[in-house]
């Protein structure tokens, strides 16, 4: 997801969880109009970029598994999945705030606020699959190696995570009014301490954290009309923009919020305009080492 809260609330949940410094990244609200956008992203991910999969790994789910979502949001990718297994796995959702977690819910789901950052000494080793997409509106450059390594110790060993994750560094521009909102959306990361380039060094932090076989596929969506998913795709971005439209403000790259709409209003008309454009998502597999002997 791209995340979450930036209000009081929030900071206080963040303090429950021992690392107090969290919350400051955050760029997104945590309301009812983030719930519907968080819906619609998670699903359209699924099937725009995962193939209509929710798991898209080599895992084979048994009886008796458990499964963690990182960044669960509003729950949307645990709950699809638990309509397509069986009531003996167990799914399990963190997020670091609980305001959108969902209120009826199967009886072999849970949500638990916690820091991905710092999870419970108990889960070491405890899933059999690991799902996180979108934390590149949460983490910052220092908290990203210690989540990892975090995720790393509560996979069972030879289980897999798999992650999804962009940010403002797509490669074909369709003009200077996207390279306008998508250089402002760098500018609030690094105002945030957040990483613009996450999907480029994935890889080497799941490395360094432990992770072999370490897969990474980068899957462009079309941003110029005429192409299968453009509108969906759009309204997809633009919908970040918007719920993010107050701390791009508070950037100082637009003066007003009249500049902001206007900009946004402008990098659309372009992309309705453009015969060559995409953003891409990059999809990242990786597994926990087999358990050796004397371990």
């Amino acid at each position: 997801m791209l995340e979450v809260v930036s209000d009081n609330s929030s900071n206080r949940e963040a303090k429950k969880t021992g690392d107090p410094s969290f919350h400051s990244a955050y760029i997104l609200p945590a309301n009812e109009p983030e719930r519907e956008r968080l819906d619609q992203q998670s699903r359209f991910m699924t099937k725009a970029v995962f193939g209509g999969k929710l798991i898209s790994t080599q895992t084979n789910i048994s009886p008796g598994d458990e499964i963690l979502e990182s960044a669960t949001g509003t729950g949307i990718w645990l709950l699809d999945l638990a309509r397509e297994l069986p009531t003996p796995v167990s799914l399990t959702g963190i997020d670091i705030s609980s305001r959108l977690f969902p209120t009826n819910y199967p009886s072999n789901v849970t949500f638990s606020s916690q820091s991905v950052t710092s999870l419970p000494e108990s889960w070491s080793n405890k899933f059999n699959l690991i799902n996180q997409r979108l934390l590149t509106g949460a983490l910052t450059k220092e908290q990203w190696p210690n989540a990892l390594s975090e995720l790393y110790r509560v996979l069972k060993p030879g289980a897999w995570i798999q992650l999804m994750e962009t940010g403002p560094t797509p490669k074909m521009y369709s003009g200077p009014k996207m390279r306008r909102m998508v250089d402002s959306w760098a500018s609030l990361y690094r105002l945030r301490g957040l990483v613009t380039d996450i999907q480029d060094i994935l890889e080497q932090l799941l490395s360094e954290a432990g992770f072999v076989e370490v897969k990474k596929q980068t899957v462009p969506l079309p941003l110029s009309p005429g192409r299968e998913d453009y509108e969906e795709h759009k309204n997809n971005i633009v919908g970040f923009f918007l719920a993010a439209k107050q701390p791009f403000l508070m950037t100082g790259q637009f003066e007003s919020e009249t500049e902001f709409d206007e900009a946004l209003k402008e990098m659309q008309d372009e992309w309705d305009s453009s015969s060559r454009c995409w953003w891409e998502w990059a999809v990242f597999h990786a597994k926990k080492k087999e358990k050796t002997e004397g371990m």
